[in-house]
């Protein structure tokens, strides 16, 4: 970081920073919430069980606690972080925990004005600058947030419904006749809708939901002796090799490193493929 300014009433914490080509930040975490909005260059954010790719002028929301890892990419980038106490956003904006806990991603354009808004009075701050600082970003955390929330209130009952089948039943080889069978919808509405509302397809989404199973798993102590084979056959793979595959390309990193990452050690697997 080669700049960085605290609006203190605000309690913003303001920080600019450079980050040169194929620079590689491990799997970590911040004790505060960041937004990055991005000014040039690239950046691949992966969190939870989805890799990101941030271009210039997109944003990311980054929750306390939310491990995740950052690759940039071959020009570097330059990037602008916004790190707040995670309690002062709940009790300013209002909000049930759910809905700031959550990671989330904008692409350029639907809030590049209100971020360039505070990354003007970092630039030049005077005595008003907390106090602009403090509305324009509660300005943009909050639309951010509503439409998120519009968003998942806009899809109809039923493609909410085959959402939660796909939670229940990831595990399984599902076919889209027989989710469009479930819904009680044309298979070609279901595909269309589905990917409309959520920005991912079926297949994408069910692929998200087996990864992130094998995540949490690798993450907890309890699970140190399970066999990668056992925990990928329990997800939905076909196999060790298919499963670390899919999770160090929607991750980022092998499933040992994931685990190694949490701060534990991955067991010796002699069913699997190292």
């Amino acid at each position: 970081m080669h700049a960085q300014l605290q609006f203190s009433n605000a309690r913003i914490e303001c920080k600019q920073a450079h980050y040169h080509a194929g620079a590689l930040r491990e799997r970590h975490y911040h004790d505060s919430t960041w937004v990055v909005f991005t000014f040039k260059g690239s950046c691949s954010l992966s969190m939870r069980s989805a890799e990101n790719q941030l271009t210039p002028k997109s944003l990311a929301y980054v929750p306390a606690g939310e491990a995740h890892s950052n690759v940039f990419g071959t020009q570097g980038a330059d990037v602008f972080v916004m790190a707040i106490d995670p309690a002062w956003i709940g009790n300013r904006l209002d909000l049930l925990s759910p809905e700031t806990e959550k990671p989330r991603i904008a692409p350029a354009g639907l809030f590049t004005g209100m971020a360039l808004r505070i990354y003007r009075e970092f630039q030049s701050p005077d005595t008003l600058s907390d106090l602009i600082v403090e509305g324009s970003f509660l300005e943009l955390l909050g639309r951010w947030m509503r439409q998120d929330v519009h968003q998942h209130r806009g899809a109809p009952p039923w493609l909410r419904r085959v959402k939660a089948l796909l939670h229940d039943s990831f595990r399984e080889p599902l076919s889209l006749t027989q989710v469009a069978l479930a819904a009680g919808v044309h298979p070609s509405h279901v595909a269309r809708e589905f990917h409309r509302a959520y920005g991912v397809t079926m297949g994408e989404y069910q692929r998200k939901l087996r990864v992130e199973s094998v995540a949490q798993q690798l993450a907890q102590p309890g699970k140190i002796g399970a066999s990668l084979t056992d925990l990928a056959l329990d997800a939905g793979f076909s196999s060790h090799a298919h499963m670390a595959s899919v999770f160090n390309r929607v991750i980022g990193m092998t499933p040992s490193q994931y685990r190694k990452a949490h701060g534990l050690h991955q067991s010796v697997d002699r069913r699997s493929i190292s």
